[in-house]
């Protein structure tokens, strides 16, 4: 801390001014006796004249974020509170520090209210000091809910539209509980109403709150019960963070529409809860629809009646025109006077086709003549003729060529087979020798014996001969 706080009289009280029990005694010096303001005025030059810059730390709560742009919260700790402020020129610096169950160590400087004799902490600077008690039981508490399953969306029960009779859970001396009576009394003070008396406020609130949630069950006569309670701190507001209120939410068969502080709190019983409402007058107009609302739905009711009404009737009356159609259709003038019409619409059909086929058959015999005149003719003939003497020369020409190519193909295969031809060997003074009356060629002198016939050919004929001796 910076700055030393002096004694708070800067000045001594002679023992003559006490009385015997140690009390100051002003009665007899009317020009000591201090006005109120003058107190405040006084405390003030002290205070601010000599605390000058301090550092705090504690656990933030009621933080409030009007519109001006300033901030205002409570800093405390487990003894005691102080009131503090940001102005908006640094308001914007330390928004995102500033909120409900968050420790923090501030800079600032006291000042003082003297029409009120309040005085509060003006701040200049804010530093994170760690999670705040509250805070870290909250978050603990809420996980380790929401891991069993008690914020899961499909354990949430539906809210009646229109409920039969509403109960009530809150302190009867609550001022959120004339809000809410204010409301039914405006908009449906036909619905009968239990209250169910509970502290909302304080040690051993939370189990009266419970126990007020078994008692409506177990009472059974309401079928929407609402859990409400004004705005306040976080501290004031506690009892509806405790594990005891939330798991009696859970287990209740009726379902529960949570209305408890302003816009910006937020408990574990909103969590629990079927529906959360922002204040307890919403929860009111949550929990029941208004007389104008009923009218409204009521008439949109009867339209839509109305309107299937109109659509079945036009719809039997077609039906009726229909059926009156076909019995007129059924009368013999009518079928007779009915075919005499198709009778003439199919003769116009059919002169039309008629007509239309005449008129393509012309156009296709004006083509024909035209083709088969004689210029044409002799034309076309003229073309014929050429072409024909074109075709016939090359003809001539592709046939010549042809047969040039063969008689040379020809040639060499002549010459080609005289080359292979045994008969071109003999002629080079070889022979073939055979055995007589056989075509088997005589190759060696192991397949002739002495005496054998044989037949030499030789180029141009045939030599017989008997063998004499084999050497």
């Amino acid at each position: 801390m910076v700055g030393k706080l002096p004694d708070l009289w800067n000045h001594r009280t002679s023992p003559s001014m006490m009385n015997r029990d140690g009390v100051i005694d002003n009665s007899s010096d009317s020009s000591s006796v201090m006005s109120v303001s003058k107190l405040n005025a006084t405390i003030r030059e002290l205070l601010e004249g000599n605390l000058f810059y301090c550092q705090v730390e504690g656990e933030i709560s009621n933080a409030a974020f009007p519109q001006s742009g300033h901030i205002y919260f409570n800093l405390k700790d487990d003894q005691a509170v102080v009131k503090g402020v940001i102005w908006r020129s640094q308001a914007m610096l330390y928004r995102a520090l500033i909120q409900n169950g968050q420790k923090v160590k501030v800079t600032g400087k006291i000042t003082v209210y003297a029409p009120r004799g309040e005085y509060q902490l003006v701040i200049s600077r804010v530093e994170e000091a760690g999670k705040g008690d509250l805070h870290l039981q909250f978050e603990a508490l809420k996980l380790k809910l929401a891991q069993e399953g008690l914020f899961a969306p499909e354990y949430k029960k539906a809210v009646p539209k229109h409920p039969k009779r509403i109960g009530i859970i809150t302190s009867p001396t609550a001022a959120a509980l004339q809000d809410v009576l204010n409301v039914f009394r405006q908009h449906r003070p036909d619905i009968p109403l239990t209250l169910y008396e509970t502290r909302v406020q304080g040690n051993g609130a939370e189990l009266e709150i419970a126990s007020a949630i078994e008692r409506a069950n177990h009472e059974n006569s309401c079928d929407l019960l609402l859990v409400i309670r004004g705005g306040g701190s976080i501290e004031d507001l506690w009892c509806f963070n405790e594990e005891v209120v939330a798991r009696a939410i859970f287990a209740s068969n009726i379902p529960i529409i949570t209305g408890v502080g302003h816009e910006t709190d937020s408990t574990i019983a909103d969590f629990v809860a079927d529906l959360r409402a922002p204040t307890p007058s919403i929860a009111a107009k949550y929990s029941s629809q208004s007389k104008d609302e009923l009218y409204q739905i009521l008439a949109e009711y009867q339209e839509q009646l109305i309107a299937r009404i109109v659509t079945k009737i036009e719809a039997q009356r077609s039906k009726v025109q229909q059926y009156y159609h076909r019995l007129q259709l059924k009368e013999p003038k009518l079928q007779l006077q009915h075919f005499r019409q198709q009778l003439i619409y199919y003769q116009q059909r059919l002169n039309h086709q008629l007509q239309s086929h005449l008129s393509k058959e012309k156009q296709t015999l004006s083509t024909l003549e035209q083709r088969l005149s004689p210029q044409l003719l002799q034309r076309q003939y003229q073309r014929l003729t050429t072409t024909k003497e074109e075709l016939t020369l090359r003809l001539t020409r592709a046939m010549q060529i042809k047969l040039d190519q063969c008689r040379q193909e020809f040639q060499f295969s002549v010459e080609k087979l005289t080359l292979l031809s045994p008969l071109n060997v003999l002629l080079r003074g070889y022979s073939v020798t055979t055995l007589k009356g056989t075509t088997k060629i005589v190759k060696s002198i192991t397949q002739v014996q002495s005496g054998d016939s044989l037949s030499i050919q030789v180029a141009d004929g045939t030599i017989s001969a008997k063998v004499i001796a084999i050497e």
